[in-house]
């Protein structure tokens, strides 16, 4: 291997690493500067529109991987793209063989919202692949192409269209009102357990997102899955909170070599949900199922959505890594949501009270003495709580809509092929100028946004609001959109919502300092950590000691 004199050592090993690294800087740096003159040329003029052309190609810098880093960090990803887009057009990323187009403005998220060329089927595989679902169990839900509507989209047999009968089931149980309330009141029930560990008139001074994400996780899980999953697997707790760390990171196929901790971690919350499916199973008695819920099983919606699997074929290791894709799509957003009411609670003086005053109408003592919430009232009569809600939504939800292309689709001006990719971001459009309100800009927090904006007067010749606008489907979607939109996202509001209901009741706060998650001392208040874009609710990138005393 030639090395040039200028470069050249004199100890051939130093050498060789030399001349690989210069040709590797060659072979990107050359990468770059051809992707981005093919881009700069091919965006002259209309850049390829309505000539039955694909978006212009992102550049890139490493051959094969192209835009794989960029993945790192969808956030700034996003922003690139968005720079690079000529008028918002969809652009291509290219990860590997994979094209992926992703797509700004309101009416291309509408199209992918509406458009029955564009399917769920990559969401729903990156989500069995995160949880470590085999192949044979992952072809039970992939052969399945029927869809969720009555009608099937393609002939399967009704008993093979597992699809179809486990969004039944969810539409069942999470979607209407009887179902979403007794779900609440069996998370109520448990959480108000784990806040009564400590006794009336007790101080304690904890980190509170550590504090609340435990309490709730144990709460919420028990809730759902019941307590079975508890008793075999101890350090369940720490187990689920490792994982959800390496969630995003196994999600978007970062590689064992690099990230051998992310498929450990996986591995052993999967195990965990298979150790429960085994001894639930085992032990489960019919004569003993309480139709509500079950310690075993836990609750309605969990116990039949098992069914649903072991009917349609799907083995006990299969059962237990979609379980688990449910478990952490309930906690993983619902826990940090309730959290950061709390944090910007804190940061605003006289604001918890406001919300305490405003939130004990809806409290009751019921027959065994213990604070309860009427979930009915707290969800309808407690405005400062619902906007606080919806602005934490806006300014920490980043989601990605992802779909695949079933058949070939125009969108503005190009085409997107079959088998390619769809992607588009919740986080811009939840950041753009349609939320800015003099004194109050869309980048910042504003408890009142949704209390105020609707009192804005109509600004476009059509009478519509500004907030009417800005609350649109295609600029509004922090559970997702379409027919594939979160079914869960009612019960996750009420969650959340009767979360911060009973710590701000039962409890008096006194913030202390902010701190890292290490433990180390903040310079600043949490932000939401950016590490987690694109998987659902932001937590908190530090945490906020608080000194908490019960106070009933």
């Amino acid at each position: 291997m030639a090395i040039p004199l200028f470069l050249s050592t004199g100890v051939k090993a130093l050498d060789i690493v030399v001349a690989i690294l210069g040709a590797s800087l060659a072979i990107c740096g050359g990468t770059y500067i051809f992707t981005s003159c093919r881009f700069w040329f091919q965006s002259r003029g209309n850049a390829g529109r309505f000539q039955g052309r694909e978006p212009l190609i992102l550049p890139y810098s490493i051959p094969y991987l192209a835009g794989f880093p960029r993945l790192m960090n969808p956030h700034a990803m996003y922003e690139y793209a968005l720079r690079k887009a000529p008028q918002n057009a969809p652009v291509k990323l290219l990860v590997g063989p994979i094209a992926i187009y992703v797509l700004f403005g309101d009416k291309n998220i509408r199209m992918i919202f509406k458009n029955s060329k564009a399917s769920k089927e990559s969401s729903s595989k990156l989500i069995m692949r995160s949880s470590g679902m085999k192949p044979k169990d992952q072809a039970v839900f992939t052969s399945d192409t029927s869809g969720i509507g009555i009608v099937p989209q393609n002939p399967v047999p009704e008993e093979k269209r597992i699809w179809r009968k486990t969004h039944e089931t969810g539409v069942t149980h999470l979607a209407s009102g009887p179902s979403v309330n007794q779900l609440t009141n069996g998370f109520m029930t448990r959480f108000v357990n784990e806040l009564n560990k400590n006794p009336v008139g007790h101080s304690f001074t904890v980190p509170v997102w550590d504090y609340v994400k435990k309490s709730m996780f144990v709460a919420s899980t028990t809730a759902l899955a019941g307590s079975e999953i508890f008793r075999v697997n101890p350090d369940l707790v720490k187990t689920y909170w490792d994982f959800d760390e390496a969630f995003l990171m196994i999600a978007i196929g970062l590689p064992k070599l690099l990230y051998p901790q992310g498929p450990a971690r996986r591995d052993c919350m999967l195990n965990s949900a298979i150790r429960w499916l085994e001894s639930a199973h085992e032990n489960f008695d019919e004569r003993d199922r309480d139709p509500e819920w079950d310690p075993l099983f836990g609750s309605a919606y969990m116990r039949n959505m098992i069914a649903d699997m072991k009917n349609g074929g799907v083995s006990t290791h299969g059962q237990a890594a979609a379980l688990l894709s449910i478990i952490w799509a309930i906690n993983s957003n619902a826990i940090p949501c309730a959290v950061w009411i709390l944090l910007e609670s804190f940061q605003r003086p006289g604001l918890v009270q406001r919300l305490r005053e405003e939130i004990t109408p809806a409290a009751y003592t019921d027959s065994q003495g213990e604070l309860t919430i009427d979930i009915t009232k707290l969800v309808s009569q407690c405005p400062l709580l619902t906007s606080i809600y919806q602005e934490c939504l806006r300014t920490r939800a980043s989601n990605t809509i992802t779909r695949k292309l079933e058949d070939d689709l125009e969108c503005d001006g190009y085409i997107l092929k079959k088998g390619s990719f769809l992607m588009s971001p919740s986080w811009l459009p939840m950041h753009g100028p349609l939320w800015d309100v003099p004194g109050h800009p869309a980048k910042d927090f504003w408890p009142e946004r949704f209390i105020e904006m609707p009192k804005l007067a109509p600004k476009d010749s059509d009478g519509k609001s500004q907030f009417e606008a800005a609350m649109k489907t295609d600029n509004w979607f922090p559970y997702g959109g379409g027919a594939m939109i979160c079914t869960g996202r009612f019960f996750a509001k009420q969650e959340i919502l009767v979360a911060a209901a009973l710590l701000i009741l039962k409890f008096d706060f006194e913030p202390k300092e902010w701190i890292m998650h290490s433990g180390k001392q903040s310079s600043r208040p949490a932000m939401p950590d950016e590490a987690f874009a694109g998987s659902g609710i932001l937590p908190p990138d530090r945490d906020l000691m608080v000194t908490m005393r019960r106070a009933r």
